[in-house]
This record gives C-alpha cells, sequence and structure tokens, in this order.
C-alpha cells in the first residue's frame, strides 16, 4: 500500500509505502520503504523517489557537471563545479585530438566548462572527463545556480519540464548535477528561463508547478511578440 502522492513532503524515516521497489532518496527495511530525507516524493509506476529540499552536491561518478576553469597547471586544469575540492581536468582527458604547450591556449581561467565526472576519491575530490557527448567548453552565456536537489523537478517527468522549456524560449540550455544551467539563446528568452527555474527553485514542492512555468513561458513569448 502506498502511503504518499505525488509531490508530497516527507521527513526522514517516514513510511511511504509498505511493498514496492524504493529509488533515490529512500531506503527498505524487509518490504518497507522509507524516506533518506527531508524532501519531495516523485512517484512513477515502478518506482518511489525522494528529491531532497536541500543539501549540497555529492560528486558522483557519470554525472553531468558545468563548472568553470579555477587554475591551469602543467597537465591539468583545476575546475571549480562548488564542492569542497576542485575537479582535476587531466589535458589527456580533455579529447583535444591535438598536443599544446600552454593548457591556457585550449581553456583558461574563468572559461566554463561542461564535463563529466569519472572519478571520485574517498575524499570526494574529483576527476573530469570530455570524451563524447558535448562535453568541452562552453561559449560564454548565462549560468543560473539552483538546488542541486531540484534538478529532478527541472527535468521533470521523461523530460517534460525541460523539454517544455526549451520549446517555448527557443533557448539551447545544458543542466549540470551540481545545481548550474548554461542556457544560451536571445534575451527574452534567456530570461524567461531564469525567471522558470528560479520558481522551480522555489516553489518545487506544489503540484501547481507546470501551470506556473508555463505562465512565465507565455509572459515572456507574448512580450517578445510585441504584445502587451
Amino acid at each position: 500500500m502506498l502511503f504518499v502522492k505525488n509531490y508530497d513532503i516527507v521527513t526522514p524515516g517516514e513510511m511511504l509505502a509498505d511493498e514496492g521497489v524504493g529509488g533515490s532518496g529512500t531506503y527498505t527495511e524487509g518490504k518497507k520503504i522509507f524516506s533518506k530525507y527531508l524532501g519531495t516524493v516523485m512517484l512513477n509506476k515502478d518506482w518511489i523517489n525522494v528529491s531532497q529540499l536541500n543539501g549540497a552536491y555529492i560528486p558522483k561518478e557519470g554525472d553531468e557537471v558545468i563548472g568553470k576553469i579555477a587554475a591551469v597547471e602543467g597537465t591539468y586544469w583545476a575546475v571549480d563545479i562548488d564542492t569542497s575540492h576542485y575537479c582535476r581536468l587531466d589535458a589527456r582527458e580533455a579529447n583535444t585530438g591535438y598536443r599544446v604547450e600552454d593548457l591556457s591556449e585550449l581553456m583558461d581561467v574563468g572559461d566554463v566548462v561542461y564535463a563529466k565526472i569519472i572519478r571520485v576519491g574517498k575524499d570526494l575530490s574529483s576527476s573530469l572527463g570530455l570524451r563524447g557527448g558535448r562535453y568541452g567548453k562552453l561559449p560564454a552565456s548565462m549560468l543560473i545556480k539552483f538546488n542541486p536537489m531540484k534538478i529532478s523537478r527541472i527535468i521533470g517527468k521523461e523530460g517534460s519540464m525541460i523539454n517544455l522549456l526549451r520549446e517555448r524560449s527557443k533557448c539551447d540550455i545544458l543542466l549540470g548535477k551540481n545545481g548550474v544551467a548554461w542556457v544560451s539563446g536571445d534575451k527574452i528568452g534567456m530570461e524567461a528561463v531564469l525567471a522558470a527555474i528560479n520558481v522551480i527553485n522555489e516553489d518545487s514542492y506544489t503540484g501547481d508547478i507546470s501551470a506556473k512555468v508555463r505562465d512565465i513561458l507565455e509572459r515572456y513569448s507574448s512580450q517578445k511578440n510585441g504584445v502587451e
């Protein structure tokens, strides 16, 4: 039996169901499923998940993150992803296709990079890689910070929310699991995404968040079209 519904706020140790499959943010005792966190219930047909309301980002292998180059060393870049340690991005993991003597010719301090975490140490220090996908240096554009625990709401069920943001704003959007979004588009479109992500970030526990985001996007769309 399920004891909660979608978007319910639950506390650590609260029983969510006495059968079923527990997902992220949960633990089980026998067949019973409990919440690990103070967080928001996210249900789908197969899993019960709990998205933590607050908390710092903890690096995990395979996570895609957005960070800034903090230092350029001899054979690697130090990348700031808002954790307790800078990440190490070795030149051999940069997939540049050619050699340079000075790595700052490729990426310098302050440049923004989209990368995957490929190793995490016991002290939570991390190493990054750029092989495959869209990984690499990102063009200068808007960066939006959000609570890393809200990323599932920004993505939405089966990508519904992030697809809505991309389609209505006409912006290119990348999300880092460390709580950073990179947004590229025209001024009004980027402002719309900023407003929508801020609402999700502050109000993700309410069930009508999709309607609020749609209203925001409609207002900015009207502004773009010159409609008062």
